[in-house]
């Protein structure tokens, strides 16, 4: 046995001074299904992607204008204030509907597992633009997946917020939503790429026309998504 060195769990060498660690443990499934124990030193790394607006797109499956970015833009990116937003079609439907549809794709073409719960945060406007009455923000549905190579997305897990706001302004009112969407089974972005899913569901009262938009101002993160990677 003189020969031999035996390790202990946390892989050190026996007779060494051992440091303990806490340590969190994780039921993860891979893609394929097989399904681990795995320990917070080799499956935790939780990042944190903005969701930003560009002229020049990223390429993948076609041209990608809406993206994850690890960093935000610049705050004076193409002095372009138009990147700020992305609003929707002037709303007239007097009863609930989509009205503003959205993906954003990463840039990040590391291959990575994603897995567990998935942290979305959306900042929303919504405006009168004409009319007697009323706008009203009913919903805000937000995923997380990912897109392939011909552009394609694809849902992994999504949650959804009933809202009940009302709005007569003419200039626009903020709202900021918070929700946490599962991905109850893991999916790996090797020849792929993480991406949000973000829809926005309104209507207006008679004789009214409104507005929603998303906010995706440069040099900040008004709307983000956050998910453990490994």
């Amino acid at each position: 046995m003189a020969n031999n060195e035996s390790t202990n769990i946390t892989g050190n060498k026996a007779n060494e001074k051992l440091v303990q660690q806490k340590k969190e443990v994780s039921i993860v499934e891979d893609i394929d299904g097989t399904v681990r124990l795995c320990t917070s030193a080799v499956v935790a790394q939780k990042k944190q992607f903005v969701m930003q607006r560009v002229t020049n797109g990223y390429v993948w499956g076609e041209e990608q204008q809406l993206l994850l970015m690890e960093n935000p833009s610049p705050s004076t990116l193409d002095n372009n204030d138009a990147l700020d937003f992305v609003e929707s079609n002037h709303i007239v439907n007097t009863s609930e509907a989509p009205v503003l549809d959205v993906i954003f794709c990463s840039t990040d073409e590391t291959k990575k597992q994603i897995y567990g719960l998935a942290r979305i945060i959306s900042s929303v406007g919504v405006k009168k633009i004409s009319g007697t009455g009323s706008v009203h923000l009913n919903n805000v549905m937000l995923g997380v997946g990912y897109i392939d190579s011909l552009g394609t997305y694809y849902e992994a897990g999504m949650k959804e917020m009933p809202i009940t706001y009302t709005t007569a302004s003419g200039t626009y009112v903020e709202r900021t939503t918070q929700l946490f969407a599962n991905i109850p089974t893991s999916f790996s972005t090797d020849g792929n790429r993480l991406a949000a899913h973000v829809t926005i569901s309104a209507f207006v009262d008679a004789n009214t026309v409104g507005q929603v938009r998303i906010n995706l101002t440069r040099g900040s993160a008004d709307s983000y998504i956050e998910l453990d990677m490994r």
